[in-house]
């Protein structure tokens, strides 16, 4: 029995992997049992200094793949009820296409009613209120943007080709349209230099919108990013990982949004910070009291 258990898994798990073209698979915690359907790979931008992601080549995954992969992920999860599109932004491709696509793909799995992906601001900027009203109705729900931060000279610094208002007014957006996001943002992205403008702008910035959650990811220079280079020359100054709490404690301090989840996974890069804001705002700053006391 386990020997056939184990055949059946593995076939299962090459079966899973033949609809991905790449190993490494991205997507968001909060995705974790969503049908995962790659329409794209890569980042339609490709030019954040910071991001590892550049090097990576973009490409939109033509329909007869898209099909082949729904008949695939009707044999894997036939009963799915979301589905997560994978790519850096598939938000960027066009309404035509990705309404195509979500009604190829309720076709294979009649049971799905949500679909979510990334998306950058700019992709939600370049489509209708029209457009967007379009995609809820047919099942878009949630989009996962990665913001980074409310200041704009960092903005600017890091190549991130948008503006805090660029970023206010592509969330308003979708408020109007009823689509969900869930915020990134990175911490010590300002290096030394613009720490506490990061963080206080940020603040602002997020105040002013209605994330269902907010995820923040400490910065790591991955190597031969232009972020990294511009370390190694002396252009940006990175800061230690308890610097940077200093930072996201006086994020935390600004916050004054309500019912949206706050999670840290790189504290030190070893803890978690997480909680519902405003609820248990008192009790993460209390923990990072004590993680800066050791």
């Amino acid at each position: 029995m386990t020997t056939t258990n184990s055949t059946e898994q593995a076939d299962r798990s090459a079966l899973y992997a033949s609809i991905f073209s790449t190993e490494e698979i991205y997507r968001p915690p909060s995705e974790k049992g969503s049908a995962l359907l790659e329409v794209a790979r890569g980042c339609s931008w490709a030019k954040c200094t910071f991001c590892d992601f550049i090097k990576d080549l973009y490409q939109i995954s033509d329909m007869d793949q898209i099909e082949y992969r729904l008949k695939t992920l009707r044999q894997l999860q036939p009963d799915a009820c979301r589905m997560f599109f994978l790519g850096q932004n598939a938000f960027c491709l066009s309404t035509e296409h990705l309404l195509a696509v979500m009604k190829r793909a309720k076709y294979y799995i009649p049971s799905l009613s949500a679909f979510s992906m990334y998306a950058r601001i700019d992709d939600v900027l370049r489509k209708t209120p029209e457009e967007l009203s379009l995609l809820w109705e047919n099942g878009l729900r949630d989009l996962h943007i990665g913001i980074e931060s409310g200041n704009d000279t960092v903005l600017n610094m890091v190549n991130k080709g948008c503006t805090a208002f660029d970023i206010r007014d592509g969330l308003s957006r979708l408020d109007k349209a009823s689509i969900g996001y869930y915020l990134t943002i990175i911490p010590g992205l300002g290096g030394k230099a613009y720490s506490d403008l990061h963080a206080i702008d940020t603040a602002r910035l997020l105040n002013l919108t209605h994330p269902k959650q907010i995820w923040a990811l400490a910065l790591k220079l991955w190597p031969d990013t232009p972020l990294a280079q511009q370390a190694d020359r002396g252009e940006f100054q990175p800061m230690k990982p308890w610097e940077i709490l200093l930072e996201e404690r006086i994020l935390l301090q600004n916050l004054t949004l309500r019912n949206t989840f706050y999670m840290d996974t790189t504290v030190l890069g070893k803890y978690t910070i997480q909680g519902r804001l405003p609820d248990q705002k008192t009790a993460m700053l209390q923990a990072i009291e004590q993680l800066l006391a050791l």
